[in-house]
């Protein structure tokens, strides 16, 4: 490869880079995710415990620690502040591009390297959750590199039984590889992989892997791999010390993540997250675009490839490839718990075929299918809003302003891959493009849904009224992105804390209640809090909550109101009350 080709690529790589970064902290942490995720971690940095992940201070065992202690650490650097919550997903997604350019380097050449990573980076389930704090990126990156330690396991078992011999292919025999040469640690790089993934997001990291893996060994005859005692052990050491600890600190712990949080959530609608049969398709190909229809566009090479080279080095990886996206995406759609981020880990296994098999004619049909989204939205924008439901008319005005440029900038790339298919530098670029504009174009639409989404303008509202001795009370209501954003936890007066959007602790509600210092009072307990207020409080109530308004609104001033909430007091600040009955 030429340096004026890999100068091209890199600054298509710098393009893309650009817009996974654009203000990715320019608008409020999105709840429910974002912000108890956030303040998870903001909790972890402020107690200075990194092993027991805590929400408003009870435990937290619905997901494992290893995200919410680099979010923590993030903020111990910079604060609590949405960079620094958003910071870990946007690094870990900057690490699975990097393996993404080395594998298809490696694999395929140096050109194929960055297709593949450019490819990924530029796919809108890549950018998305890039810029989310959620767990997804950071797993993403754990099942590339333990897929790809395992592929190198299978090439090292390979070469050190004969190559040809071996394979049944021309690949040159080389010499056995000792064990302390390095080749045979592949395997325990991947077991190690899989432990940090389980200490990200639990079982589902030891499971996603290990189905693209194990029929790729069995086929390799290289099973071994699976088995290695180094690795075995690597793994153990990794997660066992944890799963005591939390199973020490955390009643019915194992119970909990295993039947509730694994099981339950895979094979019955317990936790209400289910979806069609075929609900992962049209989000893969959607979030994969245009490279889902460019890889498409090339599916005839593809399989002739693999067909005709499967036992050579180039088919073995493209029968890799092609079981990296078929059996978790078979899996996720038999299971009953159905979420978008769940095939984000396919995403690196489509940016390494497209790389892999780059044709003009896939970049001509990846123009085409640019060209078509762009006109459709173009079409169909000021539609669109009334078929979206709960949207605010803010929002529904920032999708048209929104729409339209980003209409118009995939019509005018997709007509440019077309017209440059047989340049792939140029192609690659515009092909790239639209995924990198959106965080530019989006940027008033992410506003207003923040402002929806987001207890951001809660707590400017209500901050004023703060003293280090007050406290804020949730009168069943519990805004996630709220104590993140006061710096503060929260006193919940709920009947089943589902508020608290944890399936551990709704479970365990009355254990947690009656614990010493637990931030759960009775349904009714706000009441003579805001009559007695003995302490300086404010009542934080859901808009629709007419019964709390009406008893609050008699006593105390109103601190402020978003859509979903509204904020009253501070009682036992009798000057600042509006009401001469409140207690002061």
């Amino acid at each position: 490869m030429t340096d004026g080709g890999r100068l091209r690529f890199a600054a298509c790589a710098v393009v893309v880079l650009a817009g996974l970064v654009f203000r990715f902290d320019g608008y409020p942490l999105l709840d429910p995710d974002e912000g108890r995720n956030a303040e998870v971690a903001r909790e972890m940095a402020a107690s200075d415990d990194y092993l027991l992940p805590r929400l408003d201070g009870l435990p937290y065992p619905d997901k494992p620690l290893l995200f919410f202690a680099a979010g923590a650490l993030a903020m111990e650097l910079a604060g609590p502040t949405a960079f620094a919550a958003r910071l870990p997903s946007l690094l870990f997604t900057a690490g699975t591009l990097i393996l993404v350019w080395w594998l298809g380097r490696r694999w395929f050449g140096e050109p194929a390297g960055w297709i593949a990573a450019i490819a990924t980076a530029a796919s809108p389930l890549t950018l998305a959750f890039a810029r989310t704090v959620i767990f997804d990126s950071t797993l993403t990156f754990f099942v590339v590199l333990a897929v790809s330690a395992f592929h190198e396991a299978a090439e090292s078992a390979g070469r050190r039984v004969g190559g040809s011999r071996a394979t049944g292919t021309n690949d040159p025999p080389t010499r056995p590889t000792a064990r302390g040469g390095g080749a045979e640690w592949w395997p325990a790089l991947a077991w190690a992989s899989i432990a940090l993934g389980v200490l990200t997001k639990g079982p589902i990291a030891l499971g996603l892997p290990l189905m693209i893996a194990i029929p790729y060994l069995v086929w390799r005859k290289a099973w071994k791999a699976l088995v290695d005692p180094v690795g075995l052990l690597l793994f153990l050491a990794i997660v066992l010390p944890w799963v005591r600890y939390m199973s020490e600190r955390v009643p019915g712990y194992l119970r909990y993540v295993l039947l509730t949080e694994t099981f339950q959530r895979l094979t019955t609608p317990a936790l209400q997250r289910i979806g069609p049969w075929w609900y992962f398709t049209p989000i893969l190909l959607l979030g994969a675009l245009p490279w889902s229809v460019v890889a498409l566009g090339n599916i005839r090479r593809v399989g002739g490839s693999a067909d005709r080279q499967v036992g050579g080095s180039a088919g073995r990886r493209i029968v890799l490839l092609l079981l990296w996206i078929i059996a978790p995406l078979v899996f996720f759609s038999l299971s009953q718990s159905k979420r978008p981020q769940y095939v984000l880990p396919l995403v690196p296994a489509i940016g390494l075929l497209v790389g892999s098999m780059w044709t003009e004619r896939g970049a001509k049909t990846g123009g085409v299918a640019l060209a078509v989204i762009g006109a459709a939205i173009l079409l169909v924008h000021g539609s669109l809003p009334p078929y979206i439901h709960s949207m605010t008319p803010q929002v529904a005005s920032a999708v048209g302003s929104t729409a339209i440029p980003l209409g118009l900038i995939c019509a005018t790339s997709g007509a440019v891959a077309f017209g440059w298919s047989a340049r792939a530098d140029i192609a690659l670029l515009a092909l790239s493009f639209p995924t990198a504009a959106i965080p530019v174009v989006s940027g008033r639409l992410m506003n207003e849904i923040g402002r929806d989404r987001s207890a951001a303008e809660l707590a400017r509202a209500i901050q004023p009224a703060l003293s280090q001795e007050t406290e804020v009370v949730g009168v069943r209501a519990y805004p996630l992105s709220l104590p993140f954003y006061l710096n503060r936890t929260i006193t919940l007066s709920t009947d089943s804390a589902g508020e608290l959007t944890s399936n551990y602790v709704v479970r365990h509600v009355g254990i947690l209640r009656s614990a010493t210092g637990s931030p759960l009072r009775p349904a009714d307990w706000w009441r003579e809090a805001a009559i007695e207020c003995e302490r300086p409080r404010v009542f934080v109530i859901r808009s629709s909550d007419n019964e709390a308004r009406t008893f609050l609104a008699e006593r105390l001033a109103l601190l402020g109101e978003t859509g979903k909430y509204a904020a009253y007091g501070p009682c036992g600040m009798g000057g600042l009350a509006t009401g001469g009955t409140a207690g002061g």
